[in-house]
């Protein structure tokens, strides 16, 4: 099986010039921990992810983990990081050039690629342009399903 049989097909996406604050909201929204950042054309350019948004010299949080309950928890710490981050795009803090997988790969290839960063999602891109996201319950989802029979 290939990543093209079970990717989300036109995921998620954000511009870089996006504010982290819409960023954010985008994400809390849609429950994803990342998101892939494209440019006009529908490239892949970067990924936000949740400990992009979280791990910022800006808020003296970088290199040190910070749970989101955290934040939550602490309104004072909420309201300093919205104030900062609310105009400032996606692209000072994406992570630029990501890891991605194509339509082609085999779901093995995937998961093994998954398993060496410690990643849950990668983005697809098929000709430079992105075409899908696959996480780790998209293959958990396809161990689920028969095998396919082959006709004599």
């Amino acid at each position: 099986m290939i990543t093209a049989n079970v990717m989300t097909s036109d995921p998620i996406t954000v511009l870089p010039e996006t504010t982290l604050a819409e960023a954010a909201r985008i994400m809390l929204e849609r429950h994803a921990g990342s998101v892939p950042v494209v440019d006009a054309s529908g490239a892949l350019i970067g990924v936000l992810t949740e400990s992009d948004l979280l791990r910022r010299p800006d808020l003296d949080t970088e290199g040190k983990h910070v749970s989101w309950l955290k934040v939550f928890l602490n309104p004072s710490i909420l309201s300093v990081d919205y104030a900062k981050m609310h105009n400032r795009p996606v692209s000072e803090v994406m992570t630029p050039n990501p890891v991605f997988v194509g339509p082609e790969d085999t779901l093995a290839e995937v998961a093994e690629i998954m398993q060496r960063l410690n990643v849950k999602r990668l983005p697809v891109v098929d000709e430079g342009t992105l075409v899908g996201m696959v996480t780790m319950a998209n293959l958990l989802g396809a161990l689920t399903q028969p095998p396919a029979r082959r006709s004599a």
